[in-house]
């Protein structure tokens, strides 16, 4: 496996690294779910469901880094299937989701898949690196959460800021845009 080195860090795309292993890993649920009929978002989106008891489409995407636009889709496929059913909540007509019997039937029968592709993963990467992605998938969350709340920064035109506060950055070699 190719590993970078330190000097070449700035030159690999954490976004590409991180779809690009997303990817490999949908891949290796989605195989292992096949027979139970299920892809691994619909999986995931069911057990999400399920642990809730009943969600806002709001909360879902918020609570997954997915676009409500995208949910929207992944839903729509679900209720087709008859696995969960929807129904308009109070706060100004928001979707709020549960499962039916045929979706809580669906997720029973795809845990025993899931638990496989579960054991195949930890396999291959160990335990110590298994729970090193996990802290570093949930460290990236947390700072793509920030970076929404930085959406007016992230907005400025990078030259502008950088001039504006070059001896900041020359100062402590941060730039003040990034928190």
């Amino acid at each position: 496996m190719l590993r970078p080195q330190d000097n070449d860090l700035d030159m690999i795309c954490a976004c590409a690294a991180l779809r690009k292993a997303a990817r490999a890993a949908t891949q290796l649920y989605d195989l292992v779910l096949q027979p139970a009929g299920l892809k691994a978002t619909q999986f995931f989106a069911l057990k999400s469901i399920a642990d809730a008891g009943e969600i806002a489409q709001w909360r879902f995407a918020r609570n997954n880094s997915v676009a409500v636009e995208t949910l929207s889709r992944r839903f729509a496929a679900l209720r087709k299937r008859d696995l969960i059913t929807c129904r308009t909540g109070g706060n100004h007509g928001e979707r709020i989701y549960s499962l039916t019997d045929k979706g809580k039937q669906a997720l029973n029968q795809a845990l025993p898949y899931w638990e496989r592709a579960q054991k195949r993963l930890r396999h291959t990467l160990g335990d110590s690196d298994l729970s090193t992605l996990l802290r570093i998938c949930d460290n990236t969350v947390e700072a793509a959460h920030k970076a929404e709340l930085l959406r007016a920064a992230n907005s400025a035109p990078f030259h502008s800021a950088c001039r504006s506060n070059s001896s900041h950055v020359q100062a402590n070699g941060h730039d003040p845009i990034v928190p």
